[in-house]
């Protein structure tokens, strides 16, 4: 008995860790996971926190000049023996208006930044919940497979016995074998597919692959068809991420070029000094400007700059436009699938469903060979495997029209 004490407790940590490895995520749930833990998202923060290390590191002036100048000590003395010591700090400062071009300049990259994370994070929510989706399609086309093994398993055995028994020929009993073979195919393929699946959302959940987590999902594939109004909806386009982002860039670009042009103003220099002459102490001051002189290379900025500025303001536009394009094809592939969905509601799995009970009525009667009875079931299997994959796609519409609106819908 002592003997078997330790086998217990190590069966029963097992177990317990075994429970602690299950993670059950709703949707909800694993767009907060993702926030979270994924690693891209994580390099956009941090860019921001670059970015506003930037600003600190060039609104600052340059480094003030200080020291010291010992003069006018007799040869062979110490240098305490001076004649002449000053005392000197000197600040060089550009013109004061280029500290307020430097400072937007910045801020708007800081704010760039800013609405790049925001469209990262849309595009995050949208990768979840293609994921989230894509699982839950692929674990009921596991399950359709499963029951189609099932099928073909049943009606393999009765065809066997039937042979074995005389009632039927070897012809149907090797074809039902042949239907069984290719039915745990498909389940083999299904399973793959869900696998890779799941790999795909720990991914994008930031789950390492060392990670012994079973992920679980609770909700399901929403089946009701949602109302939508495009035009409340086609404003939002104006608020977008990436849109704000250009205007930014845009004003960055203006603020550049204003200080190209504010490099023709002088630099300030002050400087205070504190001078001793024959142990008498003297304080005075200076101011200097330094102007450009080499004006080509200042008007060579200024040509730079307001190049760039033109690029910005084509780039913004043509933002504008992709992003109409992509609301256009959204919208038009969202009404296809919703389309889709509401065929199979209202005609398809119905019809599917009717013709496979028929058909399996009729094969237990022998009004039909084993050949119809196999179409009949197919038609089921894959109208059911139809039905599944347009939810999904529907879901990843709404989805993808949610990432370019910005609003839950």
């Amino acid at each position: 008995m002592k003997k078997m004490f330790p086998i217990i407790f190590i069966l029963i940590m097992n177990l317990s860790a075994s429970a602690q490895q299950t993670l059950i995520l709703s949707l909800k749930e694993a767009k907060s996971l993702a926030l979270k833990s994924n690693p891209l998202y994580k390099v956009q923060q941090k860019k921001i926190d670059f970015q506003r290390g930037v600003y600190w590191s060039e609104i600052m002036p340059e480094n003030p000049e200080t020291g010291i100048e010992i003069e006018a000590v007799p040869k062979h003395q110490t240098y305490t023996n001076y004649g002449e010591k000053r005392l000197f700090f000197s600040q060089s400062f550009d013109f004061p208006t280029n500290y307020i071009f430097r400072h937007k300049l910045l801020r708007a990259e800081i704010q760039q930044k800013y609405f790049n994370l925001q469209e990262f994070e849309r595009e995050l929510t949208f990768q979840v919940k293609e994921a989230y989706f894509t699982i839950l399609m692929q674990q009921g086309l596991v399950e359709l497979a499963r029951q189609n093994l099932k099928l073909s398993q049943d009606f393999f055995d009765r065809a066997k016995q039937s042979y074995e028994l005389g009632d039927s020929d070897r012809l149907t009993m090797l074809k039902a074998k042949v239907n069984l073979g290719e039915a745990q195919r498909r389940l083999n393929g299904m399973q793959k597919d869900l696998d890779a699946a799941e790999s795909v959302l720990r991914e994008v959940l930031g789950l390492k692959s060392d990670d012994l987590i079973k992920i679980v999902l609770s909700d399901s594939i929403p089946e009701k068809i949602k109302i939508i109004s495009y035009e409340e909806l086609k404003k939002y386009l104006l608020g977008h991420p990436a849109i704000r982002a250009a205007q930014s860039s845009k004003t960055s670009s203006l603020n550049a070029k204003r200080l190209a042009y504010a490099g023709f103003l002088p630099q300030i220099s002050l400087t205070y000094f504190n001078q001793q002459i024959d142990k008498v102490d003297f304080k005075g001051g200076e101011i200097s400007l330094s102007f450009p002189l080499w004006f080509m290379g200042q008007k060579g900025r200024v040509e730079s700059a307001r190049a760039q500025l033109a690029i910005v303001n084509q780039l913004l536009t043509a933002e504008q436009l992709r992003l109409q394009r992509e609301f256009n094809q959204a919208t038009a592939n969202l009404e296809k699938a919703a389309n889709e969905v509401t065929l199979y509601q209202i005609s398809l799995l119905g019809e599917a469903e009717e013709v496979f009970r028929i058909a399996r009525e009729s094969y237990n009667v022998g009004e039909i060979g084993y050949m119809q009875f196999i179409d009949a079931q197919q038609t089921f299997i894959q109208t059911r495997g139809g039905y599944l994959q347009s939810l999904r796609n529907y879901q990843i519409e709404i989805a993808h029209l949610e990432k370019l609106v910005g609003v839950e819908l």
